[in-house]
């Protein structure tokens, strides 16, 4: 039981990250990031809650609003998909988290996709999809 309850003790330290004061009093992390999940931007929205992303602008490179998210769902393969209302148009297309990336103020959503590249993805169709609820 001491073995099982040292190897916990030593996994959680290992997994742990270290905070310190600098001289000037601030406070610095010692942190390492030992996923791709956390340095992925897919990983970051997929962690989110659903109803944060829902309702989101987006913007492509050019900082031009090209839509917003409608809704967040689940391919069959269980990938998470935005579904975007494009702007100026009534095409919603559903488009994979990693090809979006959050905005460094959290407030907007950008995606390298162009406006025509977003037009030429098929329609949405919620019977291809599955709730991120279920």
């Amino acid at each position: 039981m001491k073995r099982y309850v040292a190897l916990i003790a030593g996994l959680t330290l290992a997994g742990a990250s270290v905070a310190y004061a600098t001289d000037d009093g601030e406070m610095k992390s010692d942190s390492k990031a030992t996923t791709t999940e956390q340095h992925s931007p897919q990983g970051k929205l997929s962690s989110m809650n659903p109803d944060d992303l829902e309702g989101m602008n987006i913007y492509n490179d050019s900082k031009e609003e090209i839509g917003d998210v409608d809704e967040i769902v689940k391919n069959k393969s269980g990938q998470q998909m935005a579904v975007i209302g494009l702007k100026g148009s009534m095409k919603e297309v559903a488009v994979p988290l990693d090809k979006l990336s959050m905005s460094s103020d959290g407030e907007t959503l950008t995606t390298s996709m162009s406006q025509k590249e977003l037009l030429a993805l098929p329609d949405y169709d919620p019977m291809d999809m599955e709730s991120v609820d279920e």
